[in-house]
């Protein structure tokens, strides 16, 4: 039976005649972690995975979730109104969608939450079925607006300025390279502006941050627009700068403005001008507000450049790897010592929801000043918890942890030197005889297929889907895979998920061409999943570093950065070969280096068994 809200939905397409709505989990930025306040899927389905799509139909309605969310999905759909979908290409999904519609249907859906691909695409599909398109900014938003009234804090926050220690580059230098850039694309007509909703482009360009995360709704990135040109820029937001970072800005000949403003303005400015604006990362009802449409679609050229990190930021990103080093050494050595070996404190991390508060605290301890905030909200799953990929324990809902199973932590941070992304599983037995051999052979498949990818060599020109092979070669020969991509772009004091470097099969759809360029920072995280029992994921975040170059071209390999040792109860020295042996005794001899100065003595003698030769 479907809920009340979902109900309405339904009552709704009658009464405005739509044989369809489709709904993504998004917003006017179209930034992939949707703030609460915007997430209309989990009202409307009860579905709390940061990814998905909704269509409605007539007394149906369909979820449309990737492999990394179908488990969760299952799980959290009660609603036999609703079919869960599990597609991992939009273009399937977009044709999927199509062919649940009758010839001569309509379709609506809100072209501010839709990207101008997405609906060029979607609109295309249905031209070829005879369906009608239609844009609806007001489907259900009075009860959708009731059901999120007075729940969230909407206040704003100050923006900082991020200052040369921490960024290489100046706004006016950036802004001045994106507009030659552009004015390259277009064959350099001479007066013309850039718009973009891009949340990651504004911050690349502004140098601006959140301070103060904990209310932030897209931890360090801020709800904004931005409107640049020559002459002069327009940056809209909600929220208000510091003194230094207003200072900033104005030298900068940017104006500020309300976020209300902005569509607005854009309208007046296309009048007389021609506004270029990426069809990949901006919403529909921002290419509706142009007035003079034609050659406006391009890609933007910020994608590279916000991707390779300067001398500055990769030096940033090594200390801010080297703090989350010490932050996940200690919670380990402290999660082993109360499960394994019967340490006090027990009582303290009963469930998966006190460790999750445990290491979220542990950053802001260690980090101190240079802490911001949780990259991603903190993955602790349990047991069978953790065959669930992005899996979050809440207060009200989590499962009491015990001495007899796996634990697995996908957690990171926003420091003023970077941001982190690191995956750890590991073994509370307190009796290690009775790790079940099964787990052990998985969790060590799982290290060598993270070791293969991390020791690569490779010729540049190769993608990210092209080199992915080698993280998956060795489950493949024991037909064993991951539904999910090996490895994303991680950004700087940015998105944890930023593109266009990824690693895993087949094409990205926002980024075809994703060769690999030295000093991209990917992460690298494998893992096995068992449906009602066990999940392994390991991940480590890697730098691409040129190699050698010689007459058969240029070579590249990974600098890994993250440090942090792998439980040593799970890993079965007989899947390991001597290659990858010697990859790990010289990585676990650089962690210990690196981080046992930072750690008491207790902690300093743990981690010295955990790195010891294998």
């Amino acid at each position: 039976m479907a809920n009340k809200l979902l109900t309405l939905a339904y009552n709704e397409l009658k009464k405005k005649k739509y044989d369809a709505y489709y709904l993504s989990l998004s917003n006017e930025n179209l930034y992939e972690f949707t703030k609460n306040v915007d997430n209309y899927l989990v009202e409307l389905t009860g579905f709390t995975g940061d990814t998905g799509a909704l269509l409605i139909t007539n007394e149906k309605s369909y979820l449309y979730v990737d492999g990394r969310f179908t488990i969760q999905a299952k799980r959290e759909i009660n609603d036999k109104s609703i079919k869960i979908v599990e597609i991992n290409k939009n273009s399937e999904k977009i044709k999927d969608i199509v062919s649940r519609l009758k010839k001569n249907s309509k379709i609506a859906l809100n072209p501010k939450t839709e990207s101008i691909n997405q609906v060029l695409a979607i609109n295309e599909e249905c031209k070829k079925k005879s369906l009608k398109l239609v844009y609806d900014i007001s489907f259900l938003s009075n009860e959708l607006s009731k059901a999120k009234k007075n729940s969230f804090n909407l206040t704003s926050a100050p923006l900082f300025l991020l200052e040369r220690p921490y960024v290489g580059e100046d706004t006016k230098k950036k802004i001045y390279k994106l507009l030659s850039f552009v004015g390259e694309i277009i064959n350099g007509k001479s007066d013309f502006y850039y718009a973009t909703s891009n949340l990651e482009e504004i911050a690349y360009l502004t140098n601006l941050r959140y301070r103060f995360c904990d209310i932030a709704a897209h931890g360090v990135l801020f709800d904004s627009f931005l409107i640049v040109n020559r002459k002069k820029s327009i940056l809209y937001i909600k929220d208000y700068l510091e003194e230094k970072a207003f200072k900033y800005i104005n030298n900068s000949n940017i104006v500020i403005k309300g976020l209300e403003d902005f569509y607005t303005d854009l309208k007046k400015i296309s009048k007389n001008n021609q506004v270029y604006i990426d069809k990949r990362i901006n919403n529909y009802y921002i290419y509706k507000c142009l007035n003079l449409k034609s050659n406006c679609l391009i890609d933007s050229p910020l994608y590279e450049p916000m991707s390779i990190k300067g001398d500055v930021e990769i030096k940033n990103i090594r200390k801010s790897n080297i703090l989350d080093g010490i932050v996940m050494t200690k919670a380990l050595y402290k999660l082993k010592k109360v499960f394994c070996d019967k340490g006090k404190d027990k009582e303290k991390f009963n469930d998966e929801y006190s460790v999750k508060v445990f290491v979220d605290n542990l950053r802001r301890k260690v980090g101190k000043k240079c802490y911001l905030c949780e990259s991603f909200e903190t993955i602790v799953a349990y047991k069978e918890n953790s065959a669930i990929c992005h899996y979050i324990p809440k207060k009200s809902k989590s499962k009491k942890i015990s001495s007899n199973s796996i634990l697995l932590i996908d957690s990171g941070a926003n420091y003023l030197f970077g941001t982190t992304d690191i995956t750890r599983t590991i073994s509370l037995y307190s009796d290690k005889n009775k790790i079940p051999d099964k787990i052990k052979m998985h969790y060590t498949l799982v290290l060598k297929s993270m070791i293969n990818l991390s020791k690569v060599i490779f010729s540049y020109g190769l993608t990210g889907s092209e080199i992915d092979i080698m993280a998956r070669e060795d489950l493949y020969k024991k037909y064993l895979d991951f539904n999910h991509g090996t490895g994303h772009g991680i950004g700087y004091i940015s998105n944890v998920h930023e593109g266009p470097n990824r690693i895993g099969p087949g094409i990205n759809n926002n980024y075809e061409k994703n060769v690999m360029q030295a000093y991209q920072v990917t992460s690298n995280e494998p893992g096995l999943y068992f449906e009602g029992k066990y999940g392994i994921r390991i991940e480590n975040d890697l730098l691409t570093v040129p190699k050698r170059s010689n007459e058969f071209g240029d070579f590249l390999s990974f600098e890994t950065l993250t440090l942090c040792p792998y439980d040593r109860d799970l890993i079965d020295k007989k899947y390991l070969d001597n290659e990858t042996i010697d990859f790990l005794n010289t990585y676990n001899k650089r962690i210990y280096k690196l981080l046992s100065k930072h750690l008491s003595d207790e902690e300093r003698k743990w981690l010295k068994k955990e790195t010891r030769e294998v």
